[in-house]
């Protein structure tokens, strides 16, 4: 196992994960930011008192289908998503590929990146998770449609 670099006080050096880096893509592991997902779960919930659901749609990027169904709906499954995300982002920044991972670093590292978050980046991360939930709710809701013979 590589150790994480600390600093002289024995501290361990934190790499600024970048915010356009985090990529919402389906759910995966989540396990190591279990922790954050309450703080996300809450910010999603104020992010969707302080935007109507036009206006979430319409910050989505264009050229994909959106659909307003159960996990856009549901600020578990949008913080899933998110917590997804950031596990993999972490993961990606210190450990790459095929290096064993100590998963109590590992928590520390996605805890000390949610507390750097400013507001705006966390609207930003919320919107993509949103988005990641909207475009699975129109997939899985019209493929039956799409696929029938």
């Amino acid at each position: 196992m590589q150790p994480i670099p600390k600093n002289s006080n024995n501290n361990l050096i934190i790499k600024k994960m970048k915010v356009s880096d985090i990529k919402c893509n389906g759910v995966g592991m989540t396990a190591p930011s279990n922790g954050i997902k309450p703080f996300i779960t809450i910010a999603t919930s104020i992010f969707r008192m302080r935007h109507s659901v036009a206006g979430i749609f319409e910050k989505f990027p264009e050229g994909e289908d959106y659909y307003e169904g159960v996990r856009f709906k549901s600020n578990d499954a949008v913080a899933d998503r998110l917590c997804s995300a950031i596990t993999e982002c972490a993961i990606m920044e210190y450990y790459g590929d095929g290096k064993e991972i100590d998963m109590t670093v590992l928590e520390e590292i996605i805890h000390v990146f949610a507390d750097s978050l400013s507001g705006a980046d966390m609207d930003t991360l919320i919107i993509d998770a949103m988005r990641d939930c909207a475009s699975a709710d129109h997939w899985y809701t019209f493929e039956k449609e799409w696929n029938t013979y």
